[in-house]
């Protein structure tokens, strides 16, 4: 059931982090991944270097999916994990950081969506998997703006879940929301604490932070991968709409 053999994926954001744990797993299950990042560098799929892919820009997302399209022919999953964080009070945070946020957390994974469908139905169908968080659930210390794109996430997954089944297009979205990850994006909302006098160091911090969740450690990213993996395959075939919280605990307590 959890065979990927024949699928097609793209993976956004894969050139490190939560996203190349991703690629790497879907690809170890057989499919054939596409990965793509802003500033891919020399980072490689095992189909060859990454795609450069703005994701806020829609001509972007039109010239990758062309080019999988010419390659493959299909597209079975869409893994929006493209994203980024921000650790600020609400009091001192700008509207235009507010708005920049918003157009990589919430705007791209509106577009991805949006011009996945057509070439997801093509084929049969697929699944599309977006990464929320934790903080999509529940608030954040200092993450207002981050909040607020997440629980967007959430419910525009939730929205699009719903007119995809009904509309017979064969697609089914689910979220995954991940606690705090031992990536540099996880580790960058220790700074301001850090900064702030509230931990002697990054060592600290972590530890700190470990004792939060009942499991004791940190999650890594191939607990977030192991999730989309998942809802990337038949085995949660009858399941869309839905959130998987992966943290350990960490949002219970």
């Amino acid at each position: 059931m959890f065979s990927l053999d024949g699928k097609v994926a793209l993976v956004t954001g894969s050139a490190k982090g939560i996203g190349r744990a991703v690629a790497d797993v879907l690809e170890d299950h057989g499919a054939l991944v596409f990965g793509s990042d802003i500033a891919p560098g020399e980072e490689k799929t095992g189909q060859g270097p990454l795609l450069q892919h703005d994701v806020t820009r829609e001509e972007d997302w039109t010239r990758v999916f062309a080019q999988i399209a010419a390659q493959a022919g299909r597209l079975d999953i869409l893994v929006n994990n493209a994203g980024i964080i921000l650790n600020k009070p609400f009091l001192q945070t700008g509207l235009d950081e507010l708005r920049n946020i918003q157009r990589i957390n919430v705007e791209s994974i509106w577009i991805g969506m949006q011009q996945a469908a057509p070439l997801m139905a093509e084929g049969g169908g697929g699944t599309i998997v977006n990464l929320s968080s934790i903080y999509g659930q529940l608030a954040g210390p200092m993450q207002a703006a981050y909040s607020a794109t997440k629980g967007a996430v959430r419910m525009l997954t939730k929205g699009v879940a719903v007119e995809f089944a009904r509309g017979g297009l064969g697609i089914r979205v689910n979220t995954v929301h991940p606690g705090p990850v031992e990536t540099d994006l996880g580790l960058s909302g220790l700074t301001p604490a850090i900064a702030a006098g509230r931990f002697a160091d990054l060592d600290a911090a972590k530890a700190f932070v470990a004792a939060s969740f009942p499991m004791g450690r940190w999650a890594n990213t191939g607990d977030v991968a192991g999730a989309v993996l998942f809802l990337a395959s038949d085995a949660s075939r009858f399941m869309t709409g839905t959130e998987l919280t992966v943290d350990g605990g960490y949002s219970i307590l």
